[in-house]
């Protein structure tokens, strides 16, 4: 087990580097000159940044609306503290998704929610962003694909996001249908059967707000990119912006970097150079986009974190499991 472990860990570090350098050699054969990307980045007018900033906070809060239906009693100040403080693990770890989990759950706990609170949190928020993002990144390849540039798009991360989208309708079958599922329910029913009942009766409760955040989160990024690329002077219609965002985010559903950091990047920029923007511009939008949606995150979460540990250091809730607010 210790070996399987090490190996499969060890295969998902290395994908760091590999990622990276595809990265490079892709940038490289599309004719985008570093240092050109460079300038025109640091040529955006600062009266964008105010307004690219608010874009970020209010995707943010659409994201936390998203936390607060699946952790019923939260508020928003707390739920984005949980976004920001999961952030700025999953962006800047290797395999800072699942440490992020940890770091979550301890904010959690010290807020006075139980186990079955957190777990059903934890199951809810997860399996309805999956499905948001594959869901919605189906939606805006085929829309990509058919009223975009078409033919043009046929590139790895076009291959990688369908067969991305394959398999996760694979393995939701299996689940549902299969012998992992019996066997779930045999070993843990009464588990499975509380869990059920609580993500039930959130769903009930604010299942519209979960759709909604959910898809106004989605539709927030694809504005943020848009206004990065106008702050840039490029001028693309804004349903193509939002599904080359639809695409990004599915790619990076199960993310083989911290962050999805590479993939994500290589992913906006060939589909606007598809799409007919110049490489030089793609890739200078797709940084800046990320700089809102991946760096920034870091040291706002890294805030946000030890924020919350000097006001719960030492206290009981961190050792040991509260009842539920």
């Amino acid at each position: 087990m210790a070996h399987r472990w090490v190996v499969r860990n060890g295969l998902l570090l290395l994908s760091i580097p590999a990622v990276l350098w595809l990265v490079v050699r892709t940038v490289a054969a599309m004719g985008a000159g570093w240092s050109q990307v460079g300038h025109t980045v640091l040529g955006l007018e600062l009266l964008w940044l105010p307004v690219l900033l608010l874009l970020w906070w209010a995707g943010h809060c659409a994201r936390a609306g998203q936390v607060s239906a699946c952790l019923p009693g939260i508020g928003l100040g707390r739920a984005l503290s949980l976004c920001f403080a999961g952030s700025a693990v999953a962006n800047s770890l290797p395999l800072g998704g699942a440490l992020s989990y940890g770091v979550s759950a301890a904010m959690i706990r010290s807020w006075g929610f139980d186990a079955r609170a957190m777990t059903s949190y934890f199951t809810l928020n997860q399996v309805s962003t999956v499905l948001l993002r594959v869901g919605f990144g189906a939606v805006s390849l085929t829309g990509f694909l058919l009223d975009g540039p078409g033919a043009e798009i046929a590139s790895a991360p076009v291959m990688i996001s369908a067969g991305a989208g394959v398999v996760l309708l694979v393995l939701c079958g299996i689940l549902a249908a299969g012998r992992v599922s019996r066997r779930i329910g045999e070993r843990a029913g009464a588990v499975v059967a509380a869990l059920r009942e609580d993500m039930g009766k959130a769903l009930r409760r604010s299942g519209l707000q979960l759709v909604l955040s959910g898809l106004g989160y989605m539709v927030l990024l694809g504005v943020l990119l848009d206004t990065c690329l106008l702050g840039l002077g490029v001028h693309q219609p804004f349903l193509l912006v939002l599904a080359v965002v639809g695409i990004e985010r599915m790619i990076t559903t199960v993310p083989l970097t911290p962050g999805g950091a590479g993939a994500a990047e290589l992913t906006i920029f060939t589909c606007l150079t598809a799409a007919g923007v110049t490489p030089t511009s793609a890739l200078a939008g797709a940084l800046l986009y990320r700089f809102f949606t991946f760096l920034l995150e870091i040291p706002v979460g890294a805030a946000v974190i030890v924020g919350w540990r000097l006001r719960h250091q030492a206290t009981p809730a961190l050792r040991a499991p509260a009842g539920r607010s």
